[in-house]
């Protein structure tokens, strides 16, 4: 909230100046004093590029190692998508499969295309969209999908984290 200052004296005007002057003062020593403190931290802590790059780039070769051949069948536990070692756990996260537009194709003829057909169990109503949901709920072949230009993708992504 601002405050707002009336000002109706030229002693009130004087006053002020100088009370405006001694705050600019203490602005200024108190973003010094921050921008001091700041930087102390950023010093304190300027290795952490530096762990996040080594951090990257061990992720990478591990990530690479383990999706060679039969590397995961060896360090995964026997029936399950991860290993551990001493410290850690690892292993390879399956996405949901998700529905996705073949190259080339539009949503906007995709929608046209099933609008035509009847489908429109498969569109939102009120807006031309393909309702993903549902289109994923029908159970079609992948075929199917491809007919209609659509495909589903399943994503891995590699982790690894500090056991607990």
């Amino acid at each position: 909230m601002k405050t707002k200052y009336t000002i109706k004296t030229d002693a009130d005007f004087l006053h002020a100046a100088d009370e405006a002057a001694m705050m600019a003062n203490d602005i200024i020593r108190r973003k010094a004093e921050l921008e001091s403190e700041l930087q102390a931290v950023r010093s304190k802590y300027a290795d952490l590029d530096a762990i996040q790059n080594d951090y990257d780039a061990r992720t990478a070769a591990l990530e690479k190692y383990l999706r060679g051949n039969g590397v995961a069948e060896r360090l995964f536990k026997s029936g399950k998508k991860f290993g551990e070692s001493t410290c850690a756990k690892f292993g390879i996260r399956t996405s949901k499969p998700a529905l996705a537009l073949v190259e080339g194709c539009t949503e906007a003829e995709i929608t046209e295309r099933l609008a035509q057909e009847g489908r429109d169990e498969w569109l939102n109503v009120g807006a031309p969209k393909l309702n993903k949901a549902a289109i994923l709920g029908a159970g079609l072949t992948d075929e199917e999908l491809a007919d209609f230009g659509l495909c589903i993708v399943v994503k891995d992504k590699f982790f690894i984290e500090p056991k607990k």
